[in-house]
């Protein structure tokens, strides 16, 4: 059985289903996206129906009165406002027993036809700055400048609409965009109220000047004349235009030349609000059809897969909608779920984690699992029981402060710690099961703080830290380098999160501190663990074949330079060969591979050809792209685009120069042997051979004693 049925409506039925002063019948979900189109966009959908344009489908989704309660949503706005004082007015819903049906595609075309056509209520209120912006007029300047506002009506220029007439001969070849304006109208609330400046440039013309008497017409009041009743021709219309023109002051010779088009606009109208819009309508449930999870895993499906103007809606979308929905501000400091998602947002960012709303929200949605629902992520079937994911607003809003002062705390120790999103770690999971893990120890202390001295919290914290600090660097290394989060990705996710919420269902009453931290630190251990097999495989494998391929040394290197303190010290010294010279961190070679070519042995075509290719017919390739043959340092020079020994390129540094610091001394430190600071030097391409695969096989077995625990970070 299909899920929708087919369908069409007049255009003037679905507006007033959606704006109906007896309440919406047509409503918007709250998993739609905002509603986002511009004052000019709506003028322009104005104009195309006004030329006889179709105005497309629909999907709408027929919902029985008894599971609206359970489907977060909302009527359409009477004002679009983007000033962010008010709180948009919208349309009063309609109480059971009415029928509903949701708008899921066409809520941006029907919510500006609304704001056009629903009455002298309806507008958007925009800040002058952007309506001068929409209108390409001057910037209004002056004090409070970026603060005014104006509440705008898309409204006929009748003196414009009069001129236009005199070249375009009829109604239907006017380009409408030339006589709409969007205008202020109403004498209260139609501008704000700050003062202004005598010379403050106006981004909308008003109605209510003196100078502007007569000259504009609301498009909604032509609407509301434009009657659908059988029988009615344009001589009824010109009547009914006479008093309408004499009410807004029009001029009696201005009324005169325009009363026969604008009669022909009416009827323009009356087809427009009689045209039959098509839709596809989603049936609501039926148990003899579907099974409740088929039925819901089809809705979110359709949410999700829905292109919206060239966007589809994500199921974190769905998720912010219902935690939207139930989030009660009073307890957040008056702040909205929006504000509170913003805020934190906005604090990760200054710690090097920068997340779109639906990272953020994914990640939240797993802290909620751990600590309130046993570790069960949201399924698709359960974003559309109330009973299933409403809890999660109620829990996040109680627990909020604990949540997001966890989630910037330990994101920051991780970047202390030389982490950075999008550098060192790209999978989002690496840092939120990270926060889940250290949330189990901050929510308990909320819950056990009253009973802990001073000295025993201020303890805690401290011992807390300590074991995140000492948990993360493995963790974040050892989860990448094990391939955690290639196949399967969801699944193993899903573990981890099920394994800390039973961790929090044992911990939770835990009266000792320490007995917590060594069930964090047990639950760690058993984690990185079980990823040694497959990190030592990895470290073993690790092996590129040409030089574009060495930036997959990068997080091996970055650790491998941090495991010994003459090391990092020696890694850690900027090489600049001028003091104009830009410095970068990039992988490089310690031999150029140009060199290769001037050793003792080396392939004789290997100057004539391709190097790669040449030496790759010596199995030499290899070697040249070696870990062992490379570095991750500051400088300014890259030593793989040369042709020099990395001796020469260390001479032109000053610390080098001026004798404070000795090459031999400096490559000792970074296990550089001297066949490979001076290859031209050593005897054959076998020393240097043999000096970078040795030198690969210690640097291999450093990384593994570090998998293994044996070895730690010096640099920290």
């Amino acid at each position: 059985m299909k899920i929708y049925d087919e369908g069409s409506e007049p255009l003037h039925d679905l507006l007033r289903a959606a704006s109906s002063d007896e309440g919406a019948t047509l409503l918007v979900p709250d998993l739609q996206r905002p509603y986002v189109w511009s004052p000019s966009q709506v003028t322009l959908l104005v104009d195309s129906l006004l030329r006889g344009w179709p105005f497309g489908t629909l999907l709408l989704w027929s919902v029985q009165k008894e599971d609206l309660a359970g489907i977060p949503s909302r009527p359409f706005w009477r004002v679009a406002d983007r000033t962010g004082e008010f709180d948009d007015a919208q349309v009063s819903k309609s109480n059971p027993p009415a029928k509903f049906r949701m708008v899921l595609d066409g809520q941006q075309r029907l919510q500006s036809l609304l704001l056009v056509f629903g009455g002298d209520s309806w507008g958007f209120r925009l800040l002058d700055h952007e309506w001068s912006t929409v209108l390409d007029s001057e910037r209004p300047r002056g004090r409070n400048a970026k603060r005014h506002w104006s509440l705008g009506h898309l409204s006929l220029d009748v003196w414009a609409f009069r001129d236009r007439l005199k070249t375009a001969e009829h109604v239907t070849k006017l380009d409408f965009r030339d006589v709409l304006n969007w205008v202020v109208q109403s004498p209260d609330g139609g501008p704000s109220t700050l003062r202004r400046p005598p010379n403050y440039k106006h981004p909308l013309a008003s109605g209510l000047d003196a100078e502007n008497k007569g000259r504009f017409v609301r498009l909604s009041r032509l609407w509301n004349l434009a009657s659908t009743q059988p029988g009615l021709y344009e001589r009824h219309f010109r009547e009914k235009l006479v008093p309408l023109l004499k009410e807004h002051g029009v001029p009696q010779a201005v009324s005169d030349d325009v009363l026969e088009p604008l009669a022909e606009l009416v009827v323009t109208l009356v087809a427009i609000k009689q045209s039959k819009v098509s839709y596809l309508q989603l049936t609501p449930f039926n148990d003899q059809a579907f099974t409740q999870d088929l039925y819901n895993d089809a809705i979110v499906n359709i949410f999700t897969r829905l292109n919206t103007a060239g966007r589809a809606l994500t199921r974190q979308e769905i998720t912010f909608a219902w935690i939207k929905t139930g989030w009660d501000e009073s307890k957040t400091g008056n702040r909205t779920a929006g504000k509170c998602f913003d805020d934190l947002g906005e604090a990760l960012a200054t710690v090097g984690v920068k997340l779109d709303i639906d990272a953020l929200v994914g990640a939240v949605s797993a802290m909620w699992s751990v600590l309130d629902r046993d570790g069960n992520l949201l399924t698709s079937n359960d974003l559309l029981r109330g009973e299933k994911v409403r809890p999660m607003a109620e829990d996040l809003v109680r627990r909020w402060e604990t949540v997001a002062s966890n989630a910037v705390d330990g994101a920051q120790i991780v970047e202390d710690r030389g982490f950075l999103f999008g550098v060192h770690y790209r999978s989002l999971n690496v840092l939120t099961l990270l926060l889940c893990w250290r949330l189990l120890g901050r929510q308990w202390l909320t819950e056990h703080l009253l009973r802990l001295s001073v000295t025993a919290k201020d303890s805690f914290e401290k011992s807390l830290d300590a074991a995140f600090e000492s948990a993360c660097d493995r963790w974040i290394l050892l989860s990448q380098w094990s391939g955690r989060w290639g196949k399967s990705t969801d699944k193993a996710f899903a573990e981890y999160v099920k394994d800390l919420a039973t961790d929090w269902d044992t911990i939770k009453q835990a009266a000792a501190p320490d007995s917590l931290i060594k069930a964090l630190q047990d639950r760690m251990q058993l984690w990185t663990t079980a990823l040694h097999s497959e990190s030592n495989k990895y470290i073993d494998d690790l092996a590129v074949l040409t030089r574009d391929a060495v930036h997959q040394y990068f997080l091996p290197l970055w650790l491998w330079h941090r495991l010994d303190a003459g090391r990092w010290k020696a890694s850690a010294l900027p090489l600049r060969e001028s003091k104009r010279g830009s410095l970068s961190i990039d992988v490089d070679h310690v031999v150029a591979v140009k060199l290769w070519e001037k050793l003792q042995g080396a392939p004789a075509q290997a100057v004539a050809e391709d190097n790669d290719a040449a030496l790759a017919l010596e199995d030499l390739s290899t070697t040249m792209n070696a870990l062992g043959n490379c570095c991750l340092l500051e400088k300014s020079f890259n030593i793989a685009k040369g042709a020099e020994p990395l001796r020469d390129f260390l001479k032109r540094v000053h610390e080098f120069k001026s004798g404070s610091l000795t090459v031999e001394a400096w490559a000792k430190d970074l296990d550089i042997d001297d066949a490979l600071v001076d290859p031209p030097a050593a005897k054959t391409i076998d020393d240097v051979r043999g000096a970078v695969q040795a030198r690969a096989s210690r640097m291999k077995t450093e990384l593994k004693e570090y998998i293994a625990g044996t070895r730690h970070r010096a640099d920290v």
